[in-house]
């Protein structure tokens, strides 16, 4: 009995022309391996467990997906999704005096340890203002500056989703400098604390809590995978913000991207994704029916077909630099006598379609069968045959492929009234990580 493991590609097909090839009788060999009672049984067990989900969102401190975000990233979120709801950008009533401010720089954030705040960042920026009185009059004019401290929190919604929140009701005014009519605060640094103290009052008590990000589950296949985002850390050595992403999907541990990493100078987001997330993902969608199991032997998808797939493993190509995924799996035969499995491999190609800035899935031509049991043994050297029957595994790779771009294309991410318009701008596939180099814009929903 010759048997490896799975390696596979693009053209097995129906197995029919191996019987007519081979003039072998239709009917049962005295072997195991050939026995269709006993390869029935196999690939019913092959696959019981894939595609399982957990009641809910799994609670691992490992994580299959992370969305990782810089300096330059919060940047564009605080000031494309919030618009004028910047502070400082609009009018504080601090006492009996309203403050109209008019920013005269743009906010800088940065990433940085702020004393008795792990997940706060800073924001600061110059502006004038105006001084009102209680009547409305004008009372005056002047510039300052302002750097305060933002909570960024993570929150999980009733829905299911989970959102990355700006707590402006818990912001502080570290520092609030004002010249104003000749009066300079930092003369007097009594009067300057007072006044940041009285700046994070109306600030705590005027902004609400406002969303960044939000997280939406997969719309894909029957919609029943869940994903969120479950853990928020700020790195300031490498000065980015984490966010893990968790799913209902039952992953091996080992299936886990490194968080905190830096990101290029002025990239503004990068997503991570396990490859083994895309196979569980995949194998999810053959339990679903989005992937047919099962095919006649036209190699058209056919619950009552003869034949039948299981998809072995889907993992990075080991050639350097390439951006290929290597799926393994197994063509089965399962009735109508002389039954078997055949091994195969082929490759999943991923490049940007520059036409509308994502990620492109795309089938090879590359295919071996390097074993198999039974029927599929006899498989393996003919490349006569495989030529012939290839319509199976043509169809199964395009309905891989095409559910492979839909999950590493995640784009359920936004915030209410507005949308983030996602420019994929590099790639690279390894072995426990595809990076995926994201720039993007905020604009009014109304605008699209």
């Amino acid at each position: 009995m010759k048997r490896t493991t799975a390696l596979g590609t693009a053209c097995i097909g129906t197995l029919a022309g191996l019987l007519a090839s081979l003039a072998v009788p239709a009917c049962r060999g005295e072997d195991v391996e050939f026995d269709c009672s006993s390869q029935q049984q196999a690939f019913t067990d092959a696959f019981a467990d894939d595609g399982e989900l957990l009641t809910d969102i799994t609670e691992s401190d490992s994580y299959p997906m992370a969305m990782v975000l810089s300096e330059a990233g919060i940047q564009k979120l605080l000031n494309g999704l919030v618009g004028s709801n910047v502070p400082f950008a609009s009018k504080l009533q601090i006492g009996p005096y309203g403050l109209n401010f008019f920013p005269q720089t743009t906010p800088v954030i940065e990433i940085v340890k702020v004393p008795g705040c792990s997940s706060c960042v800073l924001f600061s920026l110059d502006f004038n203002f105006q001084l009102e009185a209680e009547d409305g009059d004008p009372a005056g004019a002047g510039i300052g500056s302002a750097v305060l401290a933002i909570p960024l929190a993570l929150r999980q919604n009733d829905d299911g989703s989970s959102s990355l929140v700006a707590s402006y009701d818990r912001a502080t005014v570290k520092q609030m400098p004002i010249s104003t009519m000749g009066f300079d605060s930092a003369d007097q640094p009594g009067l300057q604390g007072a006044l940041a103290i009285l700046a994070t009052r109306a600030l705590q008590a005027q902004y609400p809590t406002t969303e960044l990000l939000h997280f939406a589950p997969w719309t894909i296949g029957g919609n029943d995978v869940k994903l969120a985002a479950r853990r928020f850390a700020i790195f300031t050595e490498s000065k980015v913000i984490s966010l893990g992403l968790q799913t209902n999907l039952d992953l091996p541990r080992g299936v886990a991207v490194k968080v905190g990493e830096s990101l290029p100078k002025g990239v503004p987001m990068q997503v991570q994704m396990h490859p083994g997330l895309l196979l569980a993902m995949s194998q999810r969608m053959i339990t679903e029916g989005v992937i047919s199991r099962t095919y006649n032997d036209q190699g058209q998808p056919d619950p009552k077909g003869l034949y039948g797939v299981t998809l072995e493993s889907l993992q990075a190509n080991t050639l350097p630099g390439s951006n290929l995924l290597d799926v393994n799996f197994r063509v089965w035969r399962t009735q109508d006598g002389y039954c078997g499995y055949a091994d195969a491999v082929t490759s999943l190609d991923l490049s940007i379609n520059q036409s509308n800035d994502s990620i492109q899935v795309t089938p090879t031509d590359e295919l071996r069968v390097t074993g198999g049991e039974g029927i599929g043994a006899l498989a393996e050297d003919n490349e006569e045959l495989i030529a012939k029957n290839k319509k199976l595994v043509d169809v199964f790779k395009k309905d891989l492929s095409e559910q492979v771009g839909i999950t590493i294309n995640y784009n359920e991410v936004g915030v209410e009234g507005s949308t983030i318009l996602f420019d994929t701008q590099a790639l690279v596939v390894e072995q426990d990580n595809i990076d995926i180099i994201i720039d993007f814009k905020v604009v009014a929903s109304e605008d699209i």
